[in-house]
């Protein structure tokens, strides 16, 4: 009688510090999801076993004491959910899980042929595809490492998933860290379409990824998340091609050196500790365009070597916008907003950082526009758009860059090079909208970019990231009148035509090298409809921009080539 009394109350004083404990199981084939079992089995010594099951919503609850447990979730024809050493004190609320109907199958060493859809693949040592062999693994196919293991690529990966059914390349931990396991190494060839790769590399002095790429690499419709290194890290590479995935929560979304073609187009680059795009080195034919990048604590893009295009890319809430440590990149047509700088230069006494910066808007940055840490300038400066910059639009800018002396085609007040300081009239600044750095039809960037761009319709390019399709901001200059002027010939070698109608006169050809500066000006004695000039011998082969003058009012401009 006393030992069923005893037994009595040790269980009533355990049940007397007990937690109210509930969650949400789900299936990943059915939309009914009963009958799961959820245990908890004891770890501490005050905890004390207790088993619950799903309803067909897949919610559960159950009271139990307080202590360590192991929690199991479980049903035949599913993988087994466990967590392990989870504190259980007062009310609980688990996070949802979902079981996996994939059948479960473990690999190590060398691995070629097909990994189906519908099996799990635990890792359970290195895996290697071999040279001349190939990898293909199908939709849905779900890929977990059980410890610190890589898999090496040294023949060819096939990676193609689906918008609905994603490959995933992840840890095997139900909780999940920044480095359960290795990377993802492409020395061979890869192709990877709607992938996951997360939870992967530990942080290291090389800046290496998860992803890091030694060969040739296309990346698209994917995410590279939750890494304590470099998201994706390419060295010595063929040519890589990233374009449309989702790259965060890493240290840096790309560490770049090599001398092969790298493409990075329309990613979304966001919460990395330090910087968004790291360029180290690449070959001059890379590109780095149309991508969103934000929430980098030091730069949205850092151009370290060589003489990039870095193009059409927005880039918002970061410590520098775009830094340049050295070398002569081509800024153009970007959108950069709300960072500390909006453009930065390295105070670097080896090689001189003087990059072109041409067409962007660079706006509500809460220090300067373009900033140098040292002495240096940029090469040019044209055709931008500075608005609202805390600090102003910057400490080293070349000689008449910020004062206003002249009007540009659309008659808003410019400085010598056709840079602007008016709001650029957004459609939204929500980064959550469509519209999100969208130009408004009566912004003045609007056809305000520098003439030499080429945009698909054909119209003057605007300024910043997203082309507005060619709406004009004043009335003054129409298609009609563009059809009234004739420039010939074009391409020419000695001497260039100019023609308007009797209506139409001009007193003054300003002529300009493709990076806006001005190389020569022809000021006539009288107004004139036609005027034929004979090119200086400062033009060499290429392309130039003319602006034809009536008084400070631009009548035309366009390009021509020397040949």
């Amino acid at each position: 009688m006393k030992k069923i009394l005893l037994a009595l109350f040790v269980l009533f004083s355990a049940y007397s510090f007990a937690a109210d404990v509930s969650g949400k199981v789900l299936l990943d084939n059915s939309v009914t999801f009963e009958n799961c079992t959820i245990t908890f089995t004891p770890v501490s010594p005050s905890a004390i076993f207790t088993q619950t099951t799903s309803f067909a919503n897949g919610n559960f609850t159950a009271t139990v004491a307080n202590g360590v447990y192991n929690i199991k979730y479980e049903k035949a024809g599913y993988q087994t959910y466990e967590l392990l050493n989870y504190f259980i004190n007062d009310t609980v609320i688990l996070n949802d899980v979902t079981l996996s109907s994939n059948n479960l199958v473990l690999v190590n060493g060398n691995v070629s042929g097909s990994w189906k859809k519908g099996n799990t693949y635990r890792v359970t040592g290195n895996i290697i595809v071999p040279a001349g062999q190939t990898l293909t693994i199908e939709e849905g196919v779900e890929i977990k490492f059980d410890g610190y293991y890589s898999l090496t690529v040294n023949g060819t990966l096939l990676a193609n998933g689906t918008a609905d059914k994603y490959i995933k390349f992840t840890s095997n931990s139900t909780s999940p860290t920044n480095k359960d396991w290795n990377q993802i190494v492409i020395n061979g060839i890869s192709e990877m379409d709607y992938c996951i790769v997360e939870y992967g590399k530990a942080k290291n002095d090389d800046n290496i990824g998860i992803l890091n790429v030694t060969g040739n690499l296309t990346l698209t419709n994917s995410i590279v998340r939750n890494s304590e290194q470099s998201a994706i890290s390419i060295r010595n590479a063929g040519v890589i091609i990233v374009e449309n995935n989702k790259i965060y929560n890493c240290a840096y979304g790309f560490s770049i050196y090599t001398s092969g073609k790298v493409i990075i187009e329309n990613n979304e680059i966001y919460n990395h500790v330090w910087i968004g795009i790291n360029i180290y080195q690449a070959s001059t034919s890379s590109t780095f365009k149309n991508n969103i990048i934000h929430d980098c604590i030091y730069q949205g893009i850092q151009s370290i070597e060589f003489n990039y295009k870095i193009e059409r890319n927005i880039i918002f809430n970061t410590g520098t916008g775009i830094f340049v440590t050295y070398g002569q990149p081509t800024i153009i047509n970007n959108t950069i907003i709300y960072n500390k700088h909006g453009i930065g230069l390295y105070d670097n006494p080896s090689i001189t950082p003087n990059p072109i910066i041409n067409s962007n808007i660079i706006s509500n940055n809460s220090n300067y526009a373009i900033y140098s840490s040292g002495t240096y300038k940029p090469h040019s400066v044209a055709y931008n758009l500075f608005y609202n910059n805390g600090s102003g639009i910057g400490n080293m800018l070349p000689i008449g860059v910020g004062t206003i002396i002249t009007t540009n085609k659309n008659n808003t007040p410019a400085d010598a090079y056709y840079n602007i300081f008016l709001n650029p009239e957004f459609e939204s600044i929500n980064p959550a909208e469509a519209s999100f750095c969208t130009l408004k039809n009566i912004s003045p960037a609007v056809n305000a970019g520098d003439p030499s761009i080429i945009t698909s319709n054909g119209t003057i390019a605007d300024m910043g990231a997203k082309e507005l399709g060619g709406n004009l901001s004043t009335g003054d200059f129409t298609n009609s009148k563009l059809e009234s002027i004739k420039v010939f010939p074009n391409p020419t070698t000695d001497f260039l035509s100019f023609e308007t109608n009797q209506n139409q006169t001009f007193d003054s050809i300003k002529f300009f090298d493709i990076n806006g500066k001005n190389i020569d000006q022809v000021r006539l004695d009288q107004a004139k409809s036609a005027y034929q000039w004979k090119v200086s011998s400062h033009f060499k082969t290429g392309v130039y921009v003319y602006v034809i003058m009536n008084g400070n009012s631009i009548i035309h401009s366009g390009k021509f080539i020397k040949k």
